[in-house]
């Protein structure tokens, strides 16, 4: 009896000192990843709370960013790591009483991250502070050029925030690398552009009508506009074509031509485009259009086919030649302006630059005006013909003068002494092939007294260079991922 009633009291003892000590964890326990083998469940908690209460540090490119871990929503849940550490405890002193030693534990982090605080802490806080917003192309006064323009970076919050989420859930590793996207030069702002072109035609002392309409094609990017001695006119005006009707003339030859073109249509279309002389065009027009009419066909395929109102022939080239029909336009008939064009052919810049921008289009294999109003008379290889007949028109001066030797440049200019002997109006209408973009444009001079050729030479020559400038003006910076250096 009197050894049960020790053994009795022995066993209490040690209940009682057992329940009123404060047990350790086992050497190989870990709590989220962090160790606390030796640790009582308090100190455990303290080292975990040190570890995760770290300032994370980001990096935004070159810059460092610490940031507190409440700052990014990151929430860690004292009460069931408590109550974790009570059931791992309980455990220790349970096999201490059995005289084992309690196995090591591994639990797992109790924490979690508000992801709207997150995301408004990189919108709000990170983003305004280290974007950089891609620069626009702007003019420079004084010249025809453009600054370069420069590229920008912008935080991708989304894949910034996943990142950041694993990294405040990590005790060791609390770096992350922010996630940065290149954003590319953006194009210039068009109505820079038309200033920089109007400000050019003012510079240049010219004080007579002008009227330019320049479009890139595979973005549909369109500028249009007319000026008068420095202030704004409706556009559309009606000008003598003189030689650009015969880009229509060619359209109009090419739809009745099946392929190959015969090598007599195509002799006399090289002299008729690139030369510019007049006899082909009437050789062309009687031998494949109409001996008597043509010009009224080739009028009626730009207007009735293609809906060009104000483009029209009204006789052939030869001299003393028949007008035919006589022909009101709304272009025409305005009363706020009348340059008296030539009432055997005229035409618009802007009726040009669309027919221009067909012809681009049909070469491209795409839907365009011509293919949709001539279904099947006239194709791809056809469109693609007529550019390089336009592009062999090397005469150097005009838009040619404009952009860089070896530029491709598609035109056909015009140019004529009217009724009074003296030269009043100079066009040239075409497209420019350049590594930025392809653009269509025309530009038509007019002059009431005389407009001399090498000033309105000259004047053209910087109005294409300008639109040249516009869509080369990119600096070639590009986003190589990494490792990336910006200024």
């Amino acid at each position: 009896m009197l050894l049960i009633a020790a053994a009795i009291l022995i066993l209490a003892y040690t209940l009682l000192y057992g329940a009123n000590s404060t047990p350790v964890l086992a050497a190989n326990s870990t709590w989220g990843g962090v160790p606390v083998g030796g640790l009582t469940a308090s100190e455990a908690i303290a080292r975990i709370e040190d570890a995760y209460s770290a300032p994370l540090e980001m990096q935004y490119l070159s810059e460092i960013i610490l940031v507190s871990p409440d700052q990014l929503g990151f929430v860690l849940d004292s009460t069931a790591m408590a109550d974790i550490a009570t059931r791992e405890a309980q455990a220790g002193f349970l096999a201490r009483l059995w005289n084992k030693e309690a196995l090591g534990s591994s639990v797992e982090l109790q924490a979690s991250v508000d992801g709207n605080k997150l995301r408004r802490y990189l919108e709000n806080e990170i983003a305004p502070r280290y974007d950089r917003p891609a620069q626009k192309p702007q003019p420079i006064p004084g010249t025809t050029n453009f600054t370069n323009g420069g590229g920008g970076w912008e935080l991708d919050v989304q894949k910034s925030s996943v990142k950041i989420s694993k990294a405040l859930m990590d005790p060791v590793n609390r770096s992350v690398k922010l996630e940065v996207t290149g954003v590319a030069i953006p194009t210039g702002d068009i109505n820079n552009l038309e200033i920089f072109l109007k400000q050019t035609i003012t510079n240049s002392g010219f004080n007579g009508i002008a009227e330019i309409y320049l479009q890139e094609p595979v973005s549909h990017e369109l500028l249009h506009f007319a000026i008068r001695d420095g202030d704004d006119l409706a556009g559309d005006i009606a000008f003598s074509a003189a030689s650009t009707i015969k880009i229509p003339i060619m359209v109009s030859v090419m739809r009745r031509t099946n392929e190959p073109a015969p090598a007599e249509v195509k002799r006399l279309v090289d002299r008729m485009i690139e030369l510019s002389e007049n006899p082909p065009a009437d050789s062309l027009m009687q031998a494949v259009i109409d001996p008597l009419r043509a010009p009224l066909e080739v009028t009626s395929d730009m207007q009735d086919g293609l809906g060009l109102q104000n483009t029209f022939l009204a006789g052939f080239f030869y001299l003393g030649a028949e007008l035919l029909q006589v022909y009101e336009t709304p272009a025409n008939t305005r009363s706020d302006v009348n340059l008296d064009p030539d009432i055997y052919n005229q035409t618009t810049a802007s009726d040009m630059g669309t027919l221009l921008a067909g012809i681009y289009t049909c070469s491209k294999g795409q839907e365009s005006i011509l293919t949709s109003a001539f279904a099947g008379e006239i194709t791809q290889d056809e469109c693609q013909y007529m550019l390089d007949a336009m592009a062999r028109n090397q005469i150097g001066v005009l838009s040619e003068a404009g952009v860089p030797d070896g530029t491709r440049v598609a035109h056909k200019h015009g140019w004529t002494e009217e009724a009074d002997g003296y030269l009043h109006t100079i066009s040239d209408v075409g497209i420019v092939f350049s590594p930025g973009a392809d653009f269509v444009f025309a530009v038509f001079l007019y002059d009431y007294d005389q407009l001399l050729f090498d000033p309105g030479n000259e004047l053209i020559a910087q109005l294409v260079q300008v639109m040249y400038n516009y869509y080369n003006s990119q600096a070639q910076e590009t986003w190589l991922g990494e490792p990336v250096v910006f200024p």
